[in-house]
């Protein structure tokens, strides 16, 4: 069984939805939060749906690549992300519509990229190269025909471009299982988790990628982001108001002051979408701010007050 197997995921637009109406009945008020993003993750995973792993080339690696990546070397990093230009604009529309509403501070913003994409005041071809090679003087370029900060646009291409990051990490997966990954950023993207899960009767850690949702196994208390394992350094925050209590926690690393959300799946039988398990927690995320930690990762809903 690959890697990406060992949770029982629920990935398809359907079924999130379903996680989302659910978690709103379950918690009211979450309510807006989930009004505001949920539209955003559907639509997220209706483009990742469209998307076959049978169109990512999968590459024919040298050992001396693969020995780069034993030494934490992301594999994007060694492969580059695969062109997704001729899905690029269909993406867009998908994407930016409910990313807008998401972001009512910067909707003006997003609904000039989204129009000029559309109407090819953007090239699809130029938008993806400047993106999967960070050509910093392209998209500054872009940003200002579109009449908004290089920052806006480049957060833009990164939400176009997250679905295709996920079709190509799950196209890699098979990789893993011949190749070891010890470390805490994401083998496929380098990226670090938001998210970990705890399954089977060990309680294994599974640490889920901010970015391309890629699951790998870890090292059970020890933080992804310092490696540190000195269990007098962490500290588990839990909501005794929430109806999971003890199954859902916020795991505090004191050396890094970082924090990581962590969800117990032993007792859970059904499929689960851990976006959407994090976005529950929010509770928890909130308190660990204000206790002054920053969280590994962030998700799309923590950049609510966020200042471009």
């Amino acid at each position: 069984m690959s890697q990406n197997e060992r949770i029982c995921h629920e990935k398809t637009p359907k079924g999130i939805q379903t996680a989302l109406d659910t978690l709103a009945a379950r918690n009211p008020a979450l309510s807006s939060l989930i009004s505001a993003f949920g539209p955003v993750m559907v639509a997220k995973a209706e483009v990742r749906a469209r998307l076959s792993e049978n169109d990512v080339s999968k590459p024919d690696l040298p050992e001396s690549e693969w020995a780069r990546f034993s030494r934490g070397v992301h594999l994007f990093a060694i492969t580059g992300l695969m062109d997704f230009h001729r899905e690029f604009k269909q993406a867009a529309h998908t994407i930016l519509s409910p990313m807008a509403e998401a972001f009512p501070a910067i909707q003006p913003d997003i609904e000039a990229i989204k129009r000029n994409i559309e109407d090819d005041t953007l090239d699809a071809e130029d938008c993806v190269r400047a993106f999967v090679n960070n050509y910093t003087r392209n998209i500054n370029a872009f940003a200002g025909l579109s009449g908004t900060s290089p920052d806006i646009f480049r957060f833009a291409l990164a939400q176009i471009a997250e679905p295709f990051k996920q079709i190509q990490a799950r196209a890699f997966s098979a990789f893993m299982d011949d190749h070891p990954w010890p470390h805490g950023h994401c083998p496929m993207c380098g990226s670090f988790p938001t998210v970990a899960g705890l399954i089977g009767k060990q309680g294994d850690c599974w640490l889920q990628c901010a970015v391309c949702a890629h699951e790998w196994r870890f090292r059970s208390r020890t933080c992804p982001r310092c490696e540190n394992n000195n269990q007098s350094l962490f500290e588990d925050v839990f909501d005794p108001d929430s109806p999971a209590k003890d199954a859902e926690r916020v795991t505090i690393c004191k050396l890094c002051n970082t924090y990581i959300l962590t969800i117990d799946l032993r007792e859970q039988s059904d499929p689960v979408n851990m976006d959407v398990a994090a976005l529950g927690m929010t509770e928890l995320d909130i308190q660990a701010r204000e206790k002054g930690y920053s969280p590994q990762s962030e998700l799309i809903w923590n950049l609510l007050d966020y200042r471009f």
